[in-house]
């Protein structure tokens, strides 16, 4: 693997942090909790709000207004690592979830300074292996119950927090995985529906994340899907979500029927008009292939013969979309799936920011029963492209706007294109 060490998503220069939602959970898991720009955690569906605070040598430090925020997205994974400016260094906040004990938030503060200092936590219902100060804060106003440990020089300070209704015994919080394993196991799981090493840098996290919320989600009702991961009435994202879902290992089997609604509802908006956008044309892609991995047959011969009979499709747009068709554009720019069943690699050109810089992508999915990897080395101006295609042998390759003339049924070779 060849990811990206982290995201920034947040930097603080001034009291004003750009906003940011970071959710969490464990695949398939019943619950999930946020992190926000600041690293307050929100849990209980909004109803809980459990803040932090950093006594250092000079003051107590709000981090919910402090200057000299940063935050940082692990990989682009639910490891959140948010960081203060004190005296002498920084407080480091780490916060990810574990399956254990029926679910845990777990908190992890890191004294990267030269001073000891102090934590607090504005709420009683913090699990913790060891002891909080019996004098509790001190030179600060937090509501009744909060809590404070101290934090020696270099040290580490683990804390849980637990979703309403678990009740399963914890045990020793240093027992339960670290942030760097979670961040291991994230991204193994997210590669399973392939990965891309790509000039630009922040697409590869940007996906992990999308896909990450996929998991998280997985187990939820669609209408409980959060608004910022997917609007529940925005049908095209909803079957480019589950797609997803189904690619990294998920069951989408109790979604079919509504799979088959929204598709009919797509296909009543677009049929009239006279290009297909690029987005409605993947999330039928999608849909023909989660009806094929569900054994509905049928249905994927339907919406494969309503997708030939509409107009020709859009090239997607040059910006990134914001929400789960960023991971769309990234595998309609990698590997095409066309209607005539074969495969446009970088089927809509080669982006400007791209040219010039070698990139590699593996196991992007290109038909129901194939995947393909690729890299890009450059010669001179002119891009040398070597493939491979995981399935059955047969399908067809093409390069579309990057090179019209070149076409393969190889499953593996190179090629220096026009």
């Amino acid at each position: 693997m060849n990811q990206p060490q982290g995201l920034v998503s947040s930097i603080s220069l001034s009291s004003n942090v750009r906003p940011a939602t970071h959710h969490l959970g464990v695949r398939g898991g019943a619950f999930s909790a946020t992190v926000n720009e600041r690293g307050a955690i929100t849990m209980d569906g909004g109803a809980r709000i459990v803040n932090w605070f950093v006594a250092a040598d000079d003051r107590w430090h709000t981090p919910a207004v402090e200057q000299g925020v940063r935050q940082q997205r692990r990989a682009g994974v639910p490891v959140i690592e948010t960081r203060v400016r004190i005296p002498g260094g920084d407080a480091v906040q780490r916060v990810w979830c574990v399956p254990d004990a029926g679910g845990l938030v777990v908190v992890e503060i890191t004294n990267d300074s030269t001073l000891p200092i102090a934590v607090a936590f504005d709420s009683p219902d913090v699990l913790c292996d060891r002891t909080p100060s019996p004098l509790g804060p001190q030179g600060i106003e937090l509501p009744k119950g909060s809590v404070v440990f101290p934090i020696g020089h270099t040290s580490s300070l683990r804390v849980a927090l637990r979703p309403s209704g678990g009740g399963a015994s914890v045990g020793s919080l240093a027992a339960l995985p670290g942030h760097d394993q979670l961040q291991r196991g994230w991204l193994a799981s997210v590669e399973r529906a392939g990965y891309a090493v790509l000039p630009d840098k922040a697409l590869p996290s940007i996906v992990n994340r999308l896909r990450s919320d996929c998991l998280v989600f997985s187990a939820h009702d669609i209408d409980e899907w959060p608004e910022d991961f997917v609007a529940s009435g925005d049908d095209v994202a909803v079957v480019i979500a589950l797609h997803q879902m189904m690619l990294l290992g998920e069951d989408t089997s109790r979604h079919v029927e509504e799979i088959a609604e929204r598709i009919e509802r797509i296909l009543g908006q677009v049929r009239r008009e006279s290009e297909t956008p690029w987005d409605v044309e993947r999330a039928l892609y999608c849909a023909q292939h989660l009806f094929v991995a569900l054994d509905e047959e049928r249905a994927a011969r339907d919406v494969s013969r309503a997708r030939g009979q509409l107009a020709q499709a859009s090239s997607p747009p040059n910006v990134v979309p914001k929400d789960v068709r960023a991971v769309a554009w990234m595998e309609e720019m990698l590997a095409s799936p066309r209607r005539d069943g074969s495969v446009g690699l970088l089927q809509h050109g080669i982006p400007t920011l791209w040219r010039g810089v070698n990139l590699e992508c593996h196991r992007i999915v290109a038909s129901p029963e194939h995947t393909v990897s690729f890299g890009v080395r450059w010669h001179g101006s002119r891009p040398a492209l070597l493939w491979e295609v995981g399935g059955p042998f047969g399908l067809r390759l093409g390069a579309g706007a990057t090179d019209p003339s070149w076409s393969t049924t190889d499953p593996a070779g190179d090629a220096l294109l026009a």
